[in-house]
């Protein structure tokens, strides 16, 4: 795994969602560059699972709280209709490659704000399926869907764990000592009968579902890691 990072970047953008990938990506960032971070994070089905910002939140404060980069956020909603599960990927975007809204939305919102705020690189924490079939594996996380690192519209865009699965992700948050960012990460796509945006109170406790793709795929890195 290379990071491609360069000590001459000044200003760089990480795509952070609250889960156990991006939030080890930006630790491996913070802790090798004084750099300016700007977190760019979408809010997603926030009527259904609206502690999905906090838990984004949590995850960005404990950055402020660590490291003495300047830090940034860039917040965009994404429009539940839109989403990958309603539609599927079904929108031929501007490069010719057929996405999802959400995808969309979120590619170009990186590029706005790379644009605006002169950033020299973007980085996503996009990893590889497990060795094992788990139901709901998406296709184009296997290899060679995206290249580690190329350079568009002038800025680096860097997607260092394309390669990498998340038994290696987990476990460094282990040989790091970094296990309480870790308990602040949430992979689960659950959604929860009685609780949505009405009842939701932030900090309150949210069970894991258990059953999706995502709960299934850090249960078994947990397991290897060990």
């Amino acid at each position: 795994m290379e990071l491609y990072l360069k000590d001459n970047w000044g200003k760089i953008g990480i795509s952070i969602s609250g889960g156990a990938d991006s939030a080890l990506l930006a630790y491996l960032i913070c802790s090798n560059t004084g750099a300016d971070i700007h977190f760019t994070n979408q809010i997603r089905l926030w009527k259904t699972r609206p502690w999905q910002e906090h838990v984004a939140d949590n995850v960005i404060d404990w950055f402020k709280s660590r490291f003495k980069n300047n830090f940034y956020l860039h917040r965009n909603l994404i429009p539940s209709e839109l989403e990958w599960g309603n539609k599927g990927p079904t929108i031929m975007d501007e490069y010719g490659k057929l996405k999802s809204g959400n995808q969309i939305i979120l590619r170009s919102h990186n590029e706005y704000i790379a644009h605006k705020y002169k950033l020299n690189a973007l980085y996503g924490g996009i990893n590889k399926n497990p060795d094992i079939e788990i139901d709901g594996a998406l296709d184009d996380r296997n290899q060679g869907h995206i290249p580690p690192h190329f350079v568009h519209k002038g800025i680096d865009i860097c997607h260092p764990f394309v390669y990498t699965k998340k038994d290696w992700i987990v476990k460094q948050y282990y040989e790091n000592n970094i296990e309480d960012l870790l308990n602040l990460t949430r992979s689960c796509e659950g959604e929860f009968e009685g609780i949505d945006y009405t009842t939701y109170t932030p900090g309150q406790y949210i069970p894991l579902c258990n059953n999706c793709f995502w709960c299934k795929e850090r249960a078994w890195a947990i397991e290897q890691s060990k």
